[in-house]
């Protein structure tokens, strides 16, 4: 005995109309995509975005001075170098202070260029100025004297 289920054939299929699907959602996905992208790569991991995070990190109350020096000293770039004195990264850190670092913060000199270790070592300088000779801006003047009380020399 066959059931009937079995035994009645099916209904023939209607053929499938094709389906036209628009592109504006793919082309927006694409779109916004593009703009994120875009956005994400201009803004925070700029090499000045970097620079001004690692100076606000560290000099707090005296960050706009502290961004002025970076600027004079190394146009803001985290792996500037002078090739005449070796001065190193944001604030331009002096060869003559690598024992200093090593001792006092554990950082060796090739760590310069990383401008949150640059903007603490430059920090932590200009705080040993200020209590040795009353101006912790010396190590940045022109003249290269410290003037007590001074105030920022950029």
């Amino acid at each position: 005995m066959t059931s009937p289920a079995l035994t009645e054939t099916a209904a023939p299929m209607e053929p499938q109309s094709k389906v036209r699907r628009s592109r504006k959602a793919i082309h927006l996905s694409v779109g916004l995509l593009a703009v994120v992208s875009i956005a994400f790569a201009t803004t925070a991991c700029t090499p000045e975005a970097m620079a001004k995070d690692a100076i606000a990190k560290h000099w707090a109350g005296n960050a706009t001075c502290a961004e002025r020096i970076a600027q004079r000293e190394s146009g803001m770039h985290p792996d500037a170098v002078n090739r005449s004195s070796g001065a190193t990264g944001l604030f331009q850190i002096m060869p003559l202070h690598k024992t200093w670092i090593k001792n006092e913060l554990g950082y060796d000199f090739s760590e310069m260029k990383d401008p949150y270790k640059n903007a603490e070592v430059a920090k932590r300088l200009s705080d040993k100025n200020y209590k040795a000779y009353g101006d912790g801006w010396a190590p940045w003047r022109l003249s290269g004297r410290a003037i007590r009380g001074g105030g920022c020399p950029a």
